[in-house]
């Protein structure tokens, strides 16, 4: 008798493709249509993000966020992709000056906002920053309008997980903690350095952000876009039974 033939075997990169995990939309910065986060923002100010246009890229996703805050609004461009979530503006603080009323023009942005999920585990660490040139809005300042030229330098680590609650509910949260430094850009200048923390919740994004002083950020309400209730078939069809039904007893003569 012959040899049995070989079987086929399934190629490797279908088994790959099958298996990895999906890294968009990321779970810590969801880049969802129509998503809308409110905050408390300072002791009585409330602060709105939301992200729209969000389309597929080969890459991943790619979609803008937009910030509300006290009447005036910025946005900027996101992109999630294998490597994590970069935006425009270098991550919610860039965000944030562009909702601040000044005239923002980005120099450089590099790094992530929101690293892939490897880096996202206790431990995990990783650095971005971002350099501005930053104006006045015109009528602000006696028609005087400096440009002041900042760099900001972050640096990331993820501290541990924790259970946190904010006024839009309890969450399992990883705790994070950033050390940002601020300086001119130009040569010698000293930069100031900030600690703070932020909390992120899986499929929500930031929960909470403070520093040694105060909760500068909490989070009170998610708004996602509800699905269209299609009718169900079957009561569908029961108007169409019902006037079958009725055309079989004729009407006295």
């Amino acid at each position: 008798m012959g040899a049995s033939p070989t079987p086929e075997v399934t190629p490797r990169s279908d088994t790959q493709a099958v298996e990895a995990p999906a890294p968009c939309p990321h779970p810590y910065f969801p880049l969802e249509e129509g998503l809308t986060l409110t905050y408390r923002a300072g002791k009585s100010s409330q602060m709105v993000i939301s992200t729209h246009g969000v389309t597929p890229t080969p890459e991943g996703l790619r979609g803008k966020v937009a910030v509300k805050l006290k009447g005036r609004q910025g946005e900027t461009d996101a992109t999630c992709t294998a490597e994590g979530m970069s935006t425009g503006l270098g991550g919610l603080e860039g965000t944030l000056l562009s909702a601040s009323g000044m005239d923002v023009q980005v120099v450089s942005s590099e790094g992530m906002a929101v690293p892939a999920l490897t880096s996202m585990v206790p431990g995990g660490s990783w650095k971005n920053s971002l350099s501005v040139k930053l104006q006045p809005p015109a009528g602000k300042t006696g028609g005087i309008r400096p440009i002041i030229a900042t760099t900001f330098e972050k640096e990331s680590t993820v501290v541990g997980e924790e259970e946190v609650t904010v006024a839009a509910g309890t969450f399992k949260a990883l705790k994070v903690k950033n050390i940002v430094t601020a300086r001119a850009s130009r040569p010698g200048s000293e930069g100031r350095s900030m600690e703070s923390y932020v909390w992120f919740a899986p499929g929500v994004g930031i929960l909470k952000f403070a520093t040694a002083e105060s909760t500068d950020l909490e989070l009170l309400k998610v708004e996602r876009p509800q699905p269209v209730q299609a009718k169900s078939s079957s009561k569908a069809r029961r108007p169409v039974k019902k006037a079958a039904a009725d055309k079989k007893v004729p009407s006295a003569p």
